[in-house]
């Protein structure tokens, strides 16, 4: 019986050039999503919080701030996407 040759040979002393596929970029794209999502919510919560906090001062019967805060009903109350960008973000 003639032996076969080994599938992997142990011995080589050729390097195997990289390449640069698509398991790879799926790779970076799950390793850098969290941080993507973390600065899209941060900024997101920024942009919106003077308003949410507002709306806040305004039911609160506080003083009417300076400027009525942006997309505001007539009541005072800001959508509910915002208080809630702005409750997820813990900065803010």
């Amino acid at each position: 019986m003639k032996q076969d040759a080994p599938l992997i040979d142990l011995q080589s002393d050729e390097a195997e050039e990289f390449r640069v596929g698509p398991g790879f970029i799926a790779f970076l794209a799950m390793l850098f999503l969290p941080i993507l999502a973390g600065v899209v919510i941060y900024v997101g919560a920024w942009a919106v919080a003077d308003d949410v906090y507002a709306a806040d001062a305004s039911t609160a019967g506080a003083s009417r701030p300076a400027a009525p805060a942006a997309n505001t009903g007539s009541n005072g109350d800001v959508a509910g996407w915002k208080r809630t960008l702005v409750g997820v973000c813990p900065l803010h």
